[in-house]
C-alpha cells in the first residue's frame, strides 16, 4: 500500500471509529437524542455529523475531534490511543490474510 492509500485507509477508519463512538446513537447524558440536539450540545454542525455518518471521503478537522472530546470529557490523546489500537490491530489482521 502506498502512502496515499495508507492515508485514505486511516481517514476512513477514523471516520468509522468516530461514527461508532459518538454518533451511533447520538447520546447526551446517557440518553439517546436527535442529531440536531447532539450537534447543538457539542457545538458541531449537523452537516458535519451527517458527513461522519455517511463515512465516505471525509477528512475530519481536528477542531471537530476536539469538540467531540471536550463534550464527552475525553482527552484527545486518549481518543487517538483507543483508535490506533483498533486501527493497527485490524490492519495487522487484514495484512495477515
Amino acid at each position: 500500500m502506498d502512502r496515499k492509500e495508507e492515508l485514505d485507509a486511516y481517514q476512513k477508519s477514523l471516520v468509522r471509529f468516530l461514527d461508532r463512538k459518538f454518533c451511533s446513537p447520538y447520546q447526551v447524558e446517557g440518553k439517546e437524542v436527535s442529531r440536531n440536539i447532539y450537534a447543538e450540545r457539542c457545538d458541531i454542525a449537523g452537516s458535519t455529523l451527517t458527513r461522519i455518518k455517511n463515512r465516505e471521503g471525509y477528512d475530519v478537522p481536528i477542531s471537530t475531534i476536539y469538540k467531540f472530546c471536550d463534550f464527552e470529557n475525553i482527552k484527545v490523546k486518549d481518543l487517538f490511543i483507543e483508535f490506533e489500537g483498533i486501527y493497527y490491530k485490524n490492519k495487522e489482521e487484514t495484512d495477515n490474510q
